[in-house]
């Protein structure tokens, strides 16, 4: 049980390695890139090998670049001191990936909140409605990049 374990098994059963992520200079991190049908699983697998903290949930719009949404998820395993950066990309058009807050029940409002601001569809979360925005903003997903505020000042 442990990193060393949860990252033989990435390779085994996905075909991705850990790369290093010097960003984080609160612990060593790793990342690995996965395939999105493949979330669940992977949430799976990081709760038996004892990463048992979810730290956030963090998406990126690259559809300037070309590209879709990018998800970010966050774990640790507090006992040996590793962040596991789980990365994953989704279209722009019709953004959606399983809702894994039954596994990492902290990501409840996390998935929420992220519907809310990119359109994100979590399959299988069973409260997506607005946690955050008012109403004049409901449905506008104000992270994306293609979002123009409207003047809210006259």
């Amino acid at each position: 049980m442990g990193f060393e374990s949860f990252a033989k098994k990435m390779e085994t059963y996905f075909g991705v390695k850990a790369e290093e992520y010097p960003q984080n200079r609160v612990a060593k991190t790793y990342m690995f890139k996965i395939q999105p049908h493949h979330i669940r699983e992977v949430a799976k697998l990081l709760k038996e090998e004892g990463f048992n903290f979810f730290h956030t949930l963090s998406p990126v719009d690259y559809s300037p670049k070309g590209r879709g949404l990018e998800l970010n998820y966050f774990f640790e395993s507090i006992e040996e001191r590793i962040w596991v950066l789980i990365r994953t990309e989704i279209p722009l058009e019709n953004p959606e990936i399983d809702s894994i807050h039954d596994i990492f029940p902290a990501l409840e409002a996390c998935e929420r909140e992220e519907w809310e601001k990119f359109g994100i569809n979590f399959k299988g979360h069973p409260r997506l409605k607005p946690l955050l925005l008012d109403d004049t903003l409901q449905g506008k997903w104000v992270q994306r990049k293609s979002y123009i505020p409207e003047p809210h000042r006259k």
